[in-house]
């Protein structure tokens, strides 16, 4: 079910947000990572779609929005009835399947970081490994209180810069793969994607 992925998506996003410095990668990688961070600390608002390809090999498609400082939509296509919804000060994850809604304060999720007016996650988290190809760039991060609950790989293309696909490897070395396309930055959004009408009055936000 999808929404066993809340948790872990979750994380993808925090992780995608940026990159700490450190002194131990070589200086072409530090180089690569400032590019990097600069990419993501330039966007504005994004949209995306995007296929999840969870570990026992079920599929799942939807569509990315996120608009800085504090708004974020991650809505999955039917027969899905999944809605994940950052608005003001919530984090609601909404079950459609079950009717059921999950409320958390942004604050209290490091998701704060990335929906901020600068993405700032200081040393958080720790860079692993860069691999650097001719078009593309993997990046390997890990928390660094908690090194042995996974990592996450994120790719970028080069030319030009672009957040392409991300890989999450959870601590039983299970893979959840998201890959982007047809990605938007800069582009205004509609604000109704980031409104959250109550189920209890409005109804289900999804059939």
């Amino acid at each position: 079910m999808l929404r066993a992925w809340f948790p872990r998506l979750v994380a993808i996003l925090i992780l995608v947000a940026t990159f700490p410095a450190t002194a131990a990668l070589p200086s072409e990688d530090a180089q690569a990572l400032q590019l990097i961070d600069g990419y993501l600390n330039g966007i504005t608002t994004l949209a995306a779609r995007f296929e999840q390809i969870n570990p026992d090999g079920g599929k799942a498609t939807g569509k990315l929005y996120i608009q800085r400082p504090g708004k974020m939509r991650f809505d999955y296509d039917p027969p899905s009835k999944v809605l994940l919804v950052a608005t003001d000060w919530r984090l609601i994850f909404w079950d459609g399947s079950i009717n059921q809604e999950n409320v958390i304060p942004i604050s209290k999720t490091p998701l704060g970081y990335l929906l901020g007016d600068k993405v700032q996650l200081g040393d958080a988290y720790e860079v692993t490994h860069v691999d650097q190809r001719p078009a593309e760039t993997d990046v390997t991060v890990i928390g660094k209180s908690a090194p042995d609950q996974g990592s996450v790989t994120l790719t970028f293309s080069t030319q030009p810069m672009q957040l392409r696909r991300w890989s999450v490897v959870d601590p039983q070395g299970l893979t959840t793969r998201v890959i982007l396309s047809d990605l938007k930055t800069g582009q205004p959004l509609d604000p109704e994607l980031f409104r959250w009408h109550e189920p209890s009055i409005m109804g289900p936000p999804k059939d």
